[in-house]
């Protein structure tokens, strides 16, 4: 399995490509339609346009379930090159049905199935395929880039990392080396960091989600409410009724791993 980097299976990363797939497939079906005989997506007719926002609707709510669905995978297995190209491909095939199925709701005797399913494949293929490819080969260099630090010379740990609230705003810059774990508290996020050879935190009005995203790659989620620094751990307790995961650092508690992250920090750990 060739390892790609999890950059391109942080949310930020994979909801973009949705978005980014959603405006290409309407510049591209403008350009499609004066070839095709079984083009129908108008915002005219009633009828139609309800079959385009149907199509829209569905498509984009199972492309956004599919990228959950991929982060899962990834985290606990790990998807290579060829598990990205399949997983791709069977979203193309289920994209094509839902297209097809809609179209012959919209079109009724107007266009036979026969007819139907080779345009509907060509066409989900290049509206899907070619977004992937754009996006997956910026994801991948940008990935190497986050691998590697902003300088070959400078070590990964020594990077200097902000921290944002809600509004987007930087409440917290230091570097990965310093940071320990962070705890999710209702609308609150406490970052748990070293200075001085002293523990600190900051309380910081954010979700875990944006600091995974602000710390993607750097910080791995190992409960639903903590995010810990995988360098900084030091002791993991495996047992399957009794999963925590101990820090480098004096005076600080274990902190739970939940069994739906503990195969992902297993992983982490044996790397």
């Amino acid at each position: 399995m060739n390892k790609l980097p999890d950059y391109m299976f942080t949310r930020r990363f994979l909801f973009s490509t949705v978005l980014f797939i959603v405006a290409f497939s309407v510049l591209f079906l403008q350009l499609y339609s004066p070839f095709s005989s079984t083009y129908w997506f108008t915002l005219r007719e009633s009828y139609k346009l309800l079959g385009t926002i149907t199509m829209y609707a569905f498509s984009v709510l199972f492309l956004i379930s599919s990228k959950i669905l991929l982060m899962d995978l990834n985290r606990r297995y790990g998807v290579g090159v060829w598990g990205l190209i399949l997983f791709s491909l069977s979203e193309v095939l289920i994209v094509s049905i839902i297209y097809i199925a809609i179209s012959l709701l919209v079109r009724q005797n107007e266009v036979s199935l026969k007819d139907l399913f080779p345009r509907a494949i060509f066409c989900i293929l290049l509206i899907l395929v070619i977004p992937y490819v754009i996006a997956y080969l910026y994801g991948y260099a940008h990935g190497l880039k986050i691998q590697s630090g902003s300088s070959p010379s400078k070590p990964k740990g020594a990077l200097i990392v902000s921290i944002h609230d809600n509004k987007g705003n930087v409440k917290l810059s230091l570097r990965i080396m310093d940071i320990l774990y962070a705890v999710s508290e209702d609308n609150y996020v406490k970052i748990f960091y070293e200075q001085d050879g002293t523990v600190r935190n900051s309380m910081i009005r954010t979700t875990a989600k944006n600091i995974e995203d602000d710390l993607e790659g750097m910080i791995t989620r190992c409960h639903r409410s903590y995010l810990i620094n995988i360098a900084k751990v030091k002791f993991f307790n495996n047992d399957r009724d009794n999963l925590f995961v101990i820090l480098d650092q004096e005076g600080i508690n274990p902190i739970p791993v939940s069994r739906s992250y503990r195969d992902a920090i297993a992983k982490l750990l044996s790397q």
